[in-house]
């Protein structure tokens, strides 16, 4: 009896291991994306309260911002005249992220072209 004990024991010891050891795989400092990003096309604002704003060229969007694990989703909203508001996601994968540099690319882009953005001084 105590051997089955100890056996059964050692079993659910293991499953909790294992699905312990399941979390998500990138798990990236958020307070490393506050500030002035910009890439190839855009320049990002990232603000601790989680809103933000992207321009390109005399287009600013604002968005609001979520890190989890490795997906940076942006909640763009906005307007278009004679209409009701729009509100699209774009949701990055992020596989880098450093003080000064993140790589990613767009979740919804199948050939996973990377995107780099540099952070501001």
């Amino acid at each position: 009896m105590k051997k089955t004990l100890f056996r059964l024991s050692l079993v659910l010891a293991t499953i909790v291991l294992a699905f312990a050891s399941c979390s998500k795989e990138d798990e990236y400092d958020e307070d490393l994306l506050v500030g002035s990003w910009s890439t190839s096309s855009w320049s990002y604002f990232f603000d601790d309260d989680h809103t933000g704003y992207r321009i390109q060229g005399k287009v600013k969007q604002e968005f609001e911002w979520t890190l989890d694990g490795d997906e940076l989703e942006l909640e763009i909203g906005g307007y278009e005249e004679g209409q009701s508001e729009i509100v699209t996601f774009t949701v990055y994968i992020v596989e880098e992220l450093t003080e000064t540099k993140m790589e990613a690319y767009d979740k919804a882009d199948s050939s996973k072209t990377k995107i780099i953005f540099t952070k501001k001084k």
